[in-house]
């Protein structure tokens, strides 16, 4: 029998929730029942879709823009986004981007601080401005990555780097926020289908990749998202510090 997730009256705030897995759980979170803010940073028209889409759903919703290689900028976003909610219960940390393929040898500094900023700093710095708007019970679920384990594709190793470090830090944030009664936990996709594959593979890699796949296919956002709604439901009340691998049996953790 299959069990409905009810999370009426609570709310949530997606970061880079305009696109891909983002999206998808801002639809999904929306579909049980909750009010949310979305965070987005220059995707302004699917910003505005992934509104209507909550709103059609019966939703409050409000799109906030902020760069999260800033610190300044994501601490501005969630503290929009509270007001707008009138408290949080839900933070998805997924905010994140490869930036851009570069070998060691030809490394700037420039590129190697901004990856690190946008995927793991912006998950401190989100759960840190948070922290006083979360309502007693709130979870927080960090968006790591399969290249956390497998150091990631060619001249990649800066986003593996960064994800690693969201794994560590969700363990972490998972002692450390346990006696106020939130928990904290992470998804770990695998190779999934969104934009993010669109701009940064080549449908030969990704091909390549699907023949490594236990189960035969990429995997979809929506498949993340119902691992997010699984992980801030009851139905996951005694899981904290965890790392679920969406990934089709890709790598196995």
């Amino acid at each position: 029998m299959a069990v409905a997730i009810d999370l009426q009256g609570q709310t949530a705030l997606v970061t880079g929730g305009s696109t891909g897995i983002g999206r998808s759980t801002v639809r999904t979170l929306a579909g049980a029942g909750c009010d949310v803010a979305i965070h987005f940073h220059r995707s302004d028209a699917e910003a505005a879709a992934a509104v209507g889409e909550a709103a059609g759903l019966g939703r409050r919703a409000t799109a906030v823009r902020g760069d999260f290689a800033r610190a300044d900028q994501v601490r501005a976003v969630v503290r929009q986004a509270a007001a707008f909610l009138g408290g949080i219960d839900i933070l998805v940390n997924n905010a994140g981007s490869l930036i851009d393929r570069v070998p060691l040898e030809g490394m700037a500094d420039t590129h190697w601080e901004a990856v690190i900023a946008l995927n793991l700093s912006s998950v401190f710095y989100a759960c840190q401005a948070a922290l006083p708007h979360l309502r007693p019970g709130a979870r927080i679920v960090n968006l790591t990555s399969i290249a956390a384990h497998t150091g990631g594709g060619a001249h990649s190793f800066p986003y593996a780097a960064a994800k690693g470090g969201v794994l560590s830090l969700t363990r972490g944030l998972a002692r450390e926020l346990a006696d106020r009664g939130i928990r904290v936990n992470a998804v770990s996709p695998g190779t999934i289908r969104t934009p993010f594959h669109e701009r940064f593979s080549t449908p030969e890699r990704l091909e390549g990749i699907r023949q490594t796949v236990v189960l035969g296919r990429l995997g979809e956002a929506q498949e993340c998202a119902d691992t997010i709604l699984f992980l801030v439901s009851p139905l996951s009340a005694y899981l904290t510090g965890e790392a679920i691998e969406v990934n089709g049996g890709q790598h196995f953790a």
